[in-house]
């Protein structure tokens, strides 16, 4: 499915799954003016919301030309410029041979949509966590399911490792793992919310081709009743989205 269509996705099933998550009911808007906890409330939603829509998209970032993609591509595409920038300063361009062939290739990079952009990404992302772990800014447990969850990310194909169960897993206990270790930032719901809109992206794709849900074993698990890009997949992208605002207003 389309990325939007999973994020439609993501958001009504944080609406309808907030019992479950905060074991508080969902208060539309109406209902919330007039409460005396609107505030926490407001809160609550909007990070369950939120994480959730994040987490919908969060598998493909197996794939290049994905949504989350794009926005994992700006990371690196500025870590590459910065290390361009750093060697202009550093290396003495005018009479270093190396230094020029060093900053041609990383201009490029820093200029390429795509894979190396994207790896570059995900390889700080899973650098930054580990960094985390070793200075006890989460556990260390959950830097490395999260690091590990980053690298299958980054060498794995479309639809197989982030597509799994063993790759939900990771991301899952990792990430709840981590933010319930930032106890003053009490995040706890917003790990949810990620796990929550990540198997929901998992589901969606199993009804639109199919899923390795038992990867490594690449026999895909679904049905095509939804193709990706069709009026279909716009229908209920929309139909997610409309009754996502009718639970917020009424």
């Amino acid at each position: 499915m389309l990325g939007r269509t999973h994020m439609a996705i993501g958001v009504l099933g944080a609406a309808i799954g907030l019992p479950l998550i905060a074991h508080t009911q969902w208060e539309p808007m109406r209902q919330m003016f007039h409460s005396p906890s609107g505030t926490t409330t407001l809160v609550t939603e909007a990070t369950i919301v939120f994480a959730s829509v994040v987490g919908s998209i969060i598998p493909d970032l197996d794939q290049a030309d994905s949504t989350m993609a794009h926005k994992v591509e700006r990371i690196g595409q500025l870590a590459i410029i910065g290390v361009l920038i750093a060697s202009i300063i550093l290396l003495h361009l005018e009479t270093s041979i190396t230094a020029w062939v060093f900053t041609i290739v990383f201009g490029w990079l820093s200029s390429t949509k795509g894979n190396p952009s994207r790896l570059v990404g995900l390889g700080l992302l899973g650098a930054g966590v580990v960094f985390l772990g070793m200075h006890h800014d989460m556990p260390v447990s959950a830097a490395i399911l999260l690091a590990s969850w980053t690298v299958g990310a980054m060498f794995t194909s479309h639809r197989t490792f982030t597509h799994s169960l063993f790759g939900l897993f990771i991301f899952a206990v990792g990430v709840i793992g981590a933010l319930n270790g930032l106890t003053h930032l009490h995040l706890a719901p917003a790990a949810d919310g990620l796990v929550l809109g990540y198997a929901l992206h998992m589901a969606a794709d199993a009804v639109a081709g199919g899923v390795p849900f038992f990867w490594p074993w690449k026999q895909r698990q679904g049905i095509r009743l939804v193709r990706t890009g069709s009026a279909v997949d716009h229908f209920v992208g929309g139909l997610a989205v409309l009754a996502f605002v009718g639970m917020v207003i009424y």
